[in-house]
């Protein structure tokens, strides 16, 4: 991760709960928060949160994943 560094990142949270929000979740927001060129985007239906510490560089998308998908590739 670190070789990417400094460079235009997008963090892409597709559909992760809260069941193990340590391996993926926290990561992407302390990047996103900590990196200069990061930004993070949430599609998540019913709960894309977004931190307030990351709100200027995040998005979150309240939508079923498949018709995100769908509607990307139409």
């Amino acid at each position: 991760m670190e070789d990417h560094r400094g460079q235009n990142v997008v963090f892409l949270e597709l559909g992760v709960g809260y069941n193990t929000p340590g391996i993926i979740k926290y990561n992407f927001w302390q990047y996103a928060h900590n990196w200069r060129n990061a930004f993070y985007v949430c599609i998540n239906k019913g709960d894309a949160y977004v931190p307030k510490e990351i709100e200027n560089k995040a998005v979150g998308i309240n939508a079923d994943l498949a018709e995100v998908l769908y509607l990307c590739n139409s």
